[in-house]
């Protein structure tokens, strides 16, 4: 069983879109939109001193059932250049969860994979090792998969999943 997180602050967009295409049946998506997770911020660092005060929301709870997972998939669009802010929350908020869970940090990113969707390689050259920056100093590769927009004449309003070499790459990617 998967776990699919579409990181996209729209609705029906091609991250929405690309989980409904992966997940299989018993697989959860999760749109990270609507979860209730406060930012990082307006603390006194009480993550490394004890624990994060925004412990009860639901974020721990997700990091928590990523280790029941098979694989997780994280389904991130770039704007304005960068992975959206929802996947900076998540990616902030981990901090509190991994000083207390060492131990489960290389269990939770062998299971994860990485979809980023984004505009032209061109003018963001940056967007996908961004991304990749959860496995250095690992042992797990091809983890990350940029799917450029431009290369197939598409707008931010398009479908990508139109596109059959799209669909093909990203099958060949949750294979592995």
């Amino acid at each position: 069983m998967n776990m699919v997180i579409s990181f996209s602050g729209r609705e029906n967009g091609n991250c929405d879109n690309i989980s409904k295409y992966i997940a299989s049946k018993g697989d959860s998506i999760i749109y990270f939109r609507n979860l209730n997770i406060h930012d990082c911020s307006g603390c006194k660092y009480e993550c490394f001193k004890g624990y994060c005060k925004y412990r009860q929301d639901d974020i721990y709870n997700l990091y928590e059932s990523m280790l029941s997972y098979d694989k997780i998939f994280l389904i991130v669009p770039m704007y304005c250049g960068n992975p959206s802010s929802l996947y900076f929350k998540f990616n902030d908020r981990c901090q509190d969860f991994f000083l207390h869970n060492e131990d489960s940090y290389e269990t939770i990113i062998s299971k994860v994979y990485i979809i980023g969707v984004y505009g032209d390689k061109k003018k963001t050259p940056d967007f996908i090792p961004c991304l990749t920056r959860w496995f250095e100093c690992t042992q797990f590769n091809n983890h990350v998969l940029g799917i450029e927009r431009y290369r197939y004449n598409q707008r931010i309003a398009d479908n990508i999943l139109d596109i059959e070499e799209v669909r093909n790459m990203i099958t060949c990617f949750i294979q592995q």
